[in-house]
């Protein structure tokens, strides 16, 4: 009897055993379908979410374009506004060293492309020049015996002036000049010798 117990005692704990066992492989298997449900539903939510940052790339993509036109646009203004000065300073200092005196510093020289201008100009019953305030004492002497309005321009450099009369304009100004100048020779000061 003794072995009869025993084996209902070993049956008894492989019964258990078995029970335990498919105890567990249902919870692990519960435990990979959570799994498997977590993974597919974080997969379709990255995917939403690609799409959804896919569909905004476009226009932040076009807009970051238009950003870097913007300023690649002002910095070639400010790179030929820089050459642009730096060009006619140099052609000012080579002028002034042919000429063995400062261009913008000779009232002379403005007083006598004033009258040049003047001449150049069909007659008219009115005429305005806007000066630096540095000529504006000198050219106020030539005005009065020309009948000329004169109107002082903080923004001119010294030797430069702008004669109007109502029928034409004229720049005179060392930039004008220069940019006469080098017609004058055959070359076209926006675009360089050809």
């Amino acid at each position: 009897m003794s072995r009869v117990l025993k084996a209902d005692a070993v049956l008894s704990v492989k019964h258990e055993s078995a029970a335990r066992l498919a105890a567990e492989l249902a919870a692990e298997e519960e435990r990979q379908a959570a799994v498997a449900a977590a993974y597919a539903a974080g997969y379709d939510d990255g995917r939403a979410a690609a799409v959804r940052e896919g569909a905004e790339a476009g226009p932040r993509g076009a807009a970051a374009l238009e950003r870097l036109l913007q300023v690649a646009a002002q910095q070639r203004t400010d790179l030929v506004d820089t050459s642009s000065r730096a060009v006619l300073a140099a052609a000012v200092d080579i002028a002034e060293w042919i000429l063995r005196h400062e261009l913008s510093s000779d009232t002379r020289s403005v007083l006598d492309r004033l009258a040049a201008a003047a001449q150049a100009l069909m007659p008219s019953t009115s005429a305005r020049v806007r000066v630096s305030p540095a000529d504006e004492a000198a050219v106020r002497g030539w005005a009065l015996r020309h009948d000329v309005e004169v109107v002082v321009d903080p923004a001119l450099p010294a030797g430069d002036a702008h004669f109007d009369n109502g029928a034409g304009h004229v720049e005179v100004t060392v930039s004008a000049a220069l940019r006469i100048a080098a017609e004058a020779l055959g070359v076209d000061p926006a675009r360089g010798p050809q």
